[in-house]
């Protein structure tokens, strides 16, 4: 009876061991790119800018003017800023999600990005006004009213 226990215990050991021991299906934590993929650095800076220009077009910034044209222009900014093409990216961001484990690590990081973006933007804010910009009072040429203007009473 032990014999056969022991036995059982093996051939299941062999069955389900293996098992343990494949690669994850997320795949590697932290790739090495193939040739004219962006390195993980760079794509983590060119996404957090992709990502302020989709965040603006979520907000309609442009609704009075022709949309199309405007994230046009603000994606070829974004590529004239960074040096990337459009197609360069594209095939990146492709690859970059076909890596599971890889891209949590680049979403973090793309957060990471967009949080020092506006901190840098408040202290750069602050540090040539000496106050914030939230709670500034208007400079005096902004104080009174322009033309025929009228404050209400």
């Amino acid at each position: 009876m032990a014999g056969r226990l022991i036995l059982a215990a093996l051939l299941g050991a062999m069955a389900f061991g293996p098992g343990c021991t494949t690669p994850p299906v997320d795949g590697p934590v932290d790739p090495a790119p193939p040739s004219g993929i962006l390195p993980k650095d760079s794509f983590v800076l060119v996404l957090a800018e992709v990502q302020l220009v989709e965040g603006v077009a979520q907000l309609r910034t442009y609704r009075n003017d022709n949309e199309r044209q405007r994230l046009a222009e603000a994606y070829n900014d974004v590529w004239a800023r960074t040096g990337v093409s459009a197609t360069r990216f594209e095939r990146s961001h492709e690859w970059w999600w076909g890596q599971p484990a890889a891209m949590k690590s680049v979403l973090r990081n793309v957060v990471d990005r967009l949080k020092d973006m506006e901190a840098e933007l408040n202290h750069n804010d602050t540090t040539v006004s000496g106050q914030s910009a939230k709670f500034r009072p208007p400079s005096p040429d902004q104080a009174s009213p322009k033309g025929g203007d009228q404050l209400p009473r």
